[in-house]
């Protein structure tokens, strides 16, 4: 029994002991009664865990706050139609999501401070994309205002202005002259594989493109023309090409497991055909096209008409959108194109809309007369002020170059070309001489 009772002792005190160390480190006690308060900011402590939405063109909250010395673990949902992600710079950054994909993002534990936080797609943080993690001391507190000066939006403003048109390695949609066989076939050799593409003067991405370019090259053949075109797969993944716009055979119309076999990398498929309709048509991936095409695998296909009405300046302008960012023949404002041409010329445009959303491209200063629609020219052609372009149509317009000077050309859905830091995107410039 004497044993027994120093035993009990001994217990009793172990657990005296052992509740006085749980109490030391639970800290006080939560005066609501809520049990112990988290001491979150302590090293090791459990992460913190936050939530971001990402829409087009769009992030939610603009703001998010955490204690110093605890990991942080932010869920990014995109909730958009179009690819987006969460970018820390160099302290982490989530993948590329499509609409309705979402991931987790682990930031260590950071010091005081405020870190910045972005949509990586080009044009994406400028359209407004951008947030502000507060860490420490500055949470709770009301943030400081991150809006620049009217100065300071001024001047960039008008720098971006001043920078068009800014150069940047490679161009696009160039044309790609065929070799012509002796019974009159037309050639063309297209290669697809990943490249590094320069959007604008500030941003180079990886880019899916045929012949090293983004868009593609201009294929141009007439009436009754022989085709053959030579596709080569150097992507990591298999592709097919799908001639939109076109009536061709039914083996040559570019949907794997329907009509042909996927164009496995290391492999070829030729496609060849009589051509049978004019008009501005385009070519582009047919597989995991949500992504190939917005990487930049697209072109134009341009057959005249003979009934085309004439024109001094004929400018073909494909409309993406997507990881490259708002491009128009895949630069980004102000490394995009001008169109030139001379008072009292004529100038046609080609819109091609390679994108995932609609595009209405508005003039300024002149009227557009649409003449045709997804290749065919319109019996009774008309005016417009704004041209809406949707994804896979064409729309062709002619512009009297009537009034000189230089006029802004651009996607009227404003998050597509102009932000607090100036003009980005989908964004050019008519320029009357």
């Amino acid at each position: 029994m004497r044993g027994t009772s120093r035993l009990q002792r001994v217990v009793s005190h172990l657990a005296a002991a052992l509740l006085i160390l749980a109490l030391a480190w639970l800290g006080p006690l939560d005066p609501d009664g809520g049990g112990a308060a988290p001491r979150a900011q302590d090293a090791g402590g459990a992460p913190v865990h936050l939530t971001v939405t990402l829409a087009d063109i769009s992030v939610d909250p603009v703001r998010l706050e955490a204690p110093t010395g605890v990991p942080i673990v932010i869920e990014v949902r995109n909730a958009g139609g179009i690819p987006h992600n969460l970018s820390f710079g160099e302290l982490g950054a989530t993948p590329m999501l499509d609409g309705g994909r979402s991931a987790e993002l682990t930031l260590p534990a950071l010091e005081p401070g405020e870190y910045e936080y972005v949509c990586e797609v080009p044009g994406h943080a400028d359209a407004g994309m951008r947030g502000v993690l507060v860490v420490g001391a500055g949470a709770g507190q009301p943030a400081e205002d991150p809006e620049m000066t009217p100065e300071e939006m001024a001047a960039e403003h008008e720098a971006g202005v001043a920078a068009f048109p800014a150069p940047t390695e490679g161009k696009g949609n160039r044309p790609l002259k065929p070799e012509v066989l002796q019974d009159g076939t037309k050639v063309f050799e297209l290669t697809a594989s990943v490249i590094r593409w320069q959007v604008d003067q500030a941003t180079t991405v990886e880019a899916w493109a045929y012949n090293g370019m983004v868009p593609g090259p201009m294929l141009r053949a007439r009436l009754g023309d022989r085709v053959r075109i030579v596709l080569r797969n150097e992507l990591p993944e298999p592709t097919a090409m799908h001639l939109h716009g076109m009536i061709v055979p039914n083996d040559m119309d570019g949907v794997p497991g329907l009509n042909q076999p996927s164009i496995l990398p290391g492999e070829s498929f030729t496609y060849e055909f009589t051509v049978r309709n004019t008009g501005s048509n385009m070519y582009h991936s047919h597989f995991n096209a949500a992504f190939q095409v917005p990487m930049g695998l697209l072109g134009a296909f341009v057959v005249r008409d003979p009934d085309d009405p004439g024109a001094d300046v004929d400018y073909t302008m494909v409309l993406n959108d997507g990881p490259l960012g708002f491009t128009l023949n895949g630069k980004s404002f102000p490394a995009t194109e001008p169109i030139v041409a001379e008072r009292g010329q004529v100038v046609r445009i080609r819109y091609m809309n390679e994108g995932l959303q609609v595009h209405p491209m508005h003039l300024h200063g002149m009227p557009q007369e649409v003449i045709a629609l997804d290749g065919h020219l319109l019996d009774s052609p008309y005016l417009m002020d704004t041209v809406l372009v949707a994804p896979g149509q064409r729309v062709d317009v002619l512009v009297e170059a009537t009034e000189p000077g230089a006029w802004a050309f651009h996607c009227h859905i404003l998050t597509h070309a102009e932000g607090p830091h100036g003009m980005f995107g989908m964004v050019t410039a008519l320029i009357v001489e």
